[in-house]
């Protein structure tokens, strides 16, 4: 990594996603072995008795544990590599500090480890002293990083993204999720505030999230025009307002203003607006015509629609009895995760300035995910028909994890491949962002001189 320069100081924290994509890496080999563990290692922290007498399970801690793991941890390590590495070049400013961006990946690499050895350990009690540490470090990570948004936002105006609010955006709810995440492991046992937890960070944040990275991708990386500039900011106002409609509704329910548990299908309102914004005619068309993308950003795209179908079923025909549970998991481990990994890998290639059509399609995680999801499906099924119906669950339960570990450990070892040992032909401003900043006629702010094309 390359220190801060003298130069512009909107271009020295290029490069600096490399960390934190590592972390990352990392990190999800912990998430995929906590995840085994709890289902058919050691099943005894969700069977436990708790000092006050309650069951954990009954607490939430477990999955609450998993959940942040994986949404607060190592999927947030991704997407925040990518913003440390190209907002200074977008919004031409640099609010980042290096200390900063140490910080924030040593304490997401700290909170989750944390929560690994509790899990381990099989000790209830150390399991929960650790995992509000763990909490507490990732919520402070996130905490530390959310202010600097207002700072974009105040120059929005000279920003060369092509998405808009859908580039900020996320960047104001990372405080709250922070906050969130502390108090929703101290108030486990509320089953109001845990479900309330869940619905912002994973239906509500995550959701916004994945759609702006695969926006971002094919409508501006890919340059395909899906959507006419003046309504990006309609798209992401209505998707806010949709969020806040589910919200509204799970909480009443939850807490009894109302009694219909169907309203929990709403999950799926937000899903189908950005879906359909997005134009999957256009989007298609596109394709078929064999225009270059990100082959694992389709992938991501396309399981969107089958998160939107599985939620709409769960929420309004399983009563309650999953949790939305198969929902939440497409959504955050089919779609955004497979969406922050095609972005990091495009990211890493523009930093190589390596042809697009040269560029390799990871099909060995595709297809590992692609299994996965299916296995989560599967399991959907099995439970909509009343459980135990169709064949090998438990086969299914240990494939499914099984899959899902590969893709991690191949994203582990193309980012020791080609992200740690792959520096030969990798430069500090990626080419896209150094193409555009030339496009418009001013002085190269980079030194590059011009890169080869896009």
């Amino acid at each position: 990594m390359e220190q801060r320069e003298t130069g512009p100081s909107y271009t020295w924290a290029a490069g600096s996603y490399v960390d934190l994509f590592l972390a990352a890496a990392v990190t999800q080999i912990l998430f995929a072995v906590s995840l085994y563990w709890l289902l058919f290692v050691d099943s005894s922290l969700v069977s436990d008795i708790s000092p006050g007498g309650s069951a954990l399970s009954s607490s939430n801690l477990p999955m609450l544990a998993i959940g942040i793991m994986a949404g607060v941890g190592w999927m947030m390590a991704i997407v925040q590599g990518i913003g440390f590495d190209i907002t200074p070049l977008n919004f031409k400013t640099a609010p980042f500090d290096q200390s900063l961006i140490s910080m924030v990946a040593a304490l997401n690499i700290a909170g989750q480890a944390l929560m690994f050895i509790g899990i381990v350990s099989g000790d209830a009690e150390l399991f929960r002293q650790l995992g509000l540490m763990g909490v507490t470090l990732l919520g402070t990570s996130l905490i530390m990083a959310g202010p600097l948004t207002f700072r974009f936002f105040r120059t929005r105006s000279s920003s060369l993204d092509k998405i808009g609010p859908w580039s900020y955006g996320p960047g104001f709810g990372l405080p709250v999720i922070g906050m969130m995440t502390i108090l929703a492991w101290l108030f486990a046992d509320s089953d109001v505030f845990f479900e309330l937890y869940w619905t912002v960070l994973i239906d509500s944040f995550w959701g916004m999230m994945a759609f702006a990275v695969i926006f971002g991708h094919f409508h501006g990386r890919c340059n395909w025009e899906l959507m006419d500039p003046e309504r990006t900011h309609l798209a992401f106002k209505v998707f806010i307002a949709l969020c806040i409609l589910h919200i509204a509704l799970v909480f009443a329910n939850e807490t009894g203003q109302i009694s219909e548990d169907r309203v929990n299908a709403s999950f799926s309102l937000p899903l189908v607006w950005i879906f359909l914004i997005a134009r999957p005619d256009r989007l298609w068309k596109k394709v078929r015509d064999g225009e270059p993308h990100s082959t694992q950003m389709l992938s991501a795209h396309s399981l969107l629609l089958v998160t939107i179908v599985v939620g709409i079923y769960e929420g309004a025909f399983m009563e309650n009895d999953t949790g939305m549970f198969y929902s939440r998991f497409l959504l955050m481990l089919g779609v955004a995760t497979q969406a922050i990994w095609a972005a990091g890998d495009w990211l890493h290639d523009d930093h190589r300035h390596k042809s697009v059509k040269e560029r390799k399609t990871p099909w060995p995680n595709i297809v590992s995910m692609f299994i996965a999801m299916a296995g989560i499906v599967y399991l959907f099924v099995d439970s909509a028909s009343g459980g135990g119906e169709l064949p090998r669950i438990e086969l299914v339960k240990r494939l499914t994890v099984v899959f899902l570990a590969f893709g991690f450990l191949d994203y582990l070892l193309w980012m020791v491949k080609d992200a740690v040992f792959g520096y030969t032909d990798w430069q500090r401003i990626p080419m896209f962002y150094g193409d555009r900043d030339l496009e418009v006629d001013e002085e190269d702010p980079y030194g590059i001189g011009v890169s080869e094309s896009e």
